[in-house]
C-alpha cells in the first residue's frame, strides 16, 4: 500500500532522507513536488545535481537511495511530498564506513537513538541532526544528548569507530505511545 511521506523544508540547507521504495527514484521524480524550490542537491558519495528550472536536474547525483541522506537546498520553505510502498526495514541493512556516514532514517515511525543503533553498539559514537541536536555513545551508560528520537524524513550524520552494518528495529507507533 502505498504512503505519503512528507518533509517539512526550511529556507536553506537541510538534512533529508526518505523511508520509501518508489516507482522512479530519479531526482527529477523525488524532488518534483517541490518544482523550482530546490535549487542543489549533494550527497556523501553519489555526487550532486543542480536544477536549472525547465532545463531539470544536471550533476552526476541522478538517483536517490533511501539508506543515504542528503544535503538539499531549496530557496523557500516549501513541503516535499514522496509517495511509495515502506521500505522493509530488516531486509535493507545499511553498511557504514568507519568515520562519517550520511545515513537515512528507514523506520516509518520515529524510534529511539538506542535502539535505533542498537545492531551496530559500540561502533557508532556520535549522531548529529539539523535540528535536534546530537547525541553520544557511552557504551554501558547508553546515548546521551539533545538527540532522543530519530525521526522518518530527517537525515543523520552518524560517526562510527569501525566499519559496520546497520539494521534498524521496526518502531511500532504506538509504543511510543505508552511511554
Amino acid at each position: 500500500t502505498d504512503v505519503d511521506l512528507n518533509i517539512d523544508l526550511i529556507n536553506g540547507w537541510n538534512l533529508i532522507s526518505y523511508n520509501l521504495e518508489v516507482e522512479d527514484n530519479s531526482t527529477t521524480s523525488l524532488l518534483a513536488s517541490i518544482g523550482d524550490a530546490a535549487n542543489f542537491i549533494n550527497s556523501q558519495s553519489s555526487g550532486s545535481a543542480t536544477n536549472y528550472g525547465i532545463y531539470g536536474w544536471y550533476g552526476s547525483l541522478q538517483t536517490l537511495d533511501p539508506e543515504q541522506m542528503y544535503k538539499l537546498n531549496v530557496t523557500e520553505a516549501v513541503n516535499l511530498t514522496i509517495t511509495g510502498v515502506p521500505v522493509d526495514v530488516a531486509s535493507t541493512p545499511i553498511d557504514l564506513i568507519s568515520g562519517w556516514n550520511w545515513i537515512g532514517y528507514l523506520p516509518q515511525n520515529a524510534g529511539d537513538v538506542g535502539e535505533a543503533f542498537a545492531s551496530v553498539g559500540d561502533l557508532a559514537t556520535f549522531v548529529n541532526s539539523q535540528s535536534d541536536g546530537t547525541s553520544t555513545n557511552y557504551g554501558a551508560y547508553g546515548w546521551y544528548g539533545g538527540l532522543i528520537t530519530l525521526e522518518p524524513g530527517s537525515g543523520y550524520l552518524l560517526e562510527m569507530s569501525a566499519p559496520g552494518t546497520l539494521t534498524y528495529p521496526e518502531f511500532d507507533g504506538l509504543a511510543r505511545l505508552e511511554e
